[in-house]
């Protein structure tokens, strides 16, 4: 029996496919030190389709309503699924459902096929201006159905990465609490669910998908221990991946 003591994550977002067309210093699949440890995502692998229909008919099942986003570390215009997924996820009546892309691969073609099988597209253009300004008009043209959000390709701090002092910033934050594992569940290519964005290489084992329920593994005694313990004043202290963490 599933005994629950957090709430429900507010977000589902699944990867269902490994690889990205970039390789951006400020992104943890490309700064993380563990070369071996992150090889996968720099392969073609994906997340078989059934297991896909099986997860968002699980999060369905268990009332669960909030956005979906078809996406993670990864590049979404390289899956030549992605436009039947997002229409899979909107036919099973979730009222948001996104992506969020680099846009370097997208075409007038991909743009009619992708067109109104997303709520939104999150686009985070990696260019200078004006090329910049330009591509945004452009892609901002083929969509009258989907709506687009530009971000301006910012990169935030993670735990490796080259363009931010992660261990100063480590060291500010170790005795904060961190709500962020409770806000998002995270699944990836293989099935693994993740405990937060800075989670890559699932350090916290807590689970696949092959074996459980995404109910069963938010649910989990082992990730709600962890969950509770982060909402306190210094709970990064129970993983030297969390205390080593350069987010607020």
């Amino acid at each position: 029996m599933i005994t629950k003591r957090i709430p429900l994550f507010w977000q589902l977002e699944i990867e269902t496919k490994a690889s990205c067309n970039r390789v951006c210093p400020g992104c943890i699949r490309n700064s993380h030190p563990d070369r071996e440890a992150v090889k996968p995502w720099f392969e073609a692998n994906e997340m078989p389709t059934e297991t896909l229909r099986r997860l968002l008919r699980e999060a369905w099942e268990m009332d669960f309503r909030g956005p979906i986003c078809l996406q993670h570390y990864n590049e979404p215009l390289q899956d030549s699924r992605i436009g039947d997924f997002g229409a899979l996820a909107k036919g099973i009546g979730f009222p948001h459902v996104f992506i969020c892309t680099n846009a370097d691969l997208m075409t007038e073609k991909w743009a009619v096929e992708l067109d109104g099988k997303f709520d939104q597209m999150v686009i985070a253009l990696y260019m200078k201006e004006p090329v910049k300004s330009r591509r945004e008009k452009w892609l901002s043209s083929l969509f009258t159905k989907t709506q687009l959000a530009f971000t301006g390709g910012h990169f935030i701090p993670t735990h490796f990465s080259p363009l931010f002092p992660v261990e100063v910033l480590a060291k500010q934050h170790r005795g904060h609490p961190c709500s962020e594992p409770l806000k998002c569940m995270i699944i990836n290519h293989r099935g693994d669910m993740l405990m937060c964005c800075d989670d890559v290489t699932g350090n916290f084992n807590l689970g696949n998908t092959r074996d459980h329920t995404i109910e069963e593994l938010w649910y989990g005694a082992r990730h709600q221990d962890l969950v509770i313990s982060l909402l306190q004043p210094g709970g990064r202290s129970i993983h030297s991946h969390c205390e080593s963490c350069p987010k607020a």
